[in-house]
């Protein structure tokens, strides 16, 4: 059952079901605007609630932050491995790899802050579009568990990124390391293109 304001369909849960918009042909910086909600502006994103890839994620090992998101904020998880995006923009040419995971029924944005909005982007969901600010707008789950979604960030070169949740009048800033360690965390496991 879909509510107004939440497009798409279910996608079978499994990692790793979508990749960057590179590999998709989409343009950049473009809104994922559902259908039955109103415009949203240009660098924004409003996550289509139905495109989840599992409907009882788990949070751990990821920081849940403000109860309504988990990241995987430092020093807590390890630092994003990064690959080449195929983007031609610049400042979308590295891309880390990582879900979303949202407390269904709760509304949050995610917000990119100045000055990281010249080099780093944000997008879960299908089309996971790369954006500065990320609306979520209570998503419903008959089953109740946590949603996850896929997508990532896009990033020019590593770094320690700041990632700012703000919910019900309250916001709180954590840090993300894409390519390299945050201070107090372990470095990307695996390879990482820089």
């Amino acid at each position: 059952m879909l509510l107004a304001g939440c497009t798409g369909t279910s996608v079978a849960p499994g990692p790793g079901n979508a990749a960057p918009a590179a590999a998709s042909g989409r343009s950049p910086i473009q809104p994922d605007v559902p259908a039955t909600s109103s415009a949203v502006p240009a660098g924004e994103s409003a996550l289509a609630c139905g495109n989840y890839i599992d409907a009882n994620a788990s949070v751990a090992p990821f920081q849940v932050v403000l109860g309504v998101v988990a990241l995987p904020a430092s020093p807590r998880y390890p630092a994003l491995g990064t690959s080449l995006s195929g983007e031609g923009d610049e400042a979308l040419r590295l891309f880390a790899k990582t879900g979303l995971v949202i407390r269904p029924g709760t509304t949050f944005e995610l917000i990119v802050p100045a000055p990281f909005t010249n080099r780093l982007s944000i997008g879960w969901g299908l089309p996971g579009l790369p954006s500065h600010r990320i609306v979520v707008n209570s998503c419903p789950n008959p089953g109740g568990g946590w949603l996850a979604y896929a997508g990532g960030y896009w990033i020019d070169h590593p770094a320690c990124v700041p990632i700012i949740v703000r919910t019900g009048g309250k916001q709180q800033q954590v840090h993300i390391g894409i390519g390299t360690p945050c201070p107090g965390q372990q470095p990307p496991q695996g390879p990482s293109q820089s």
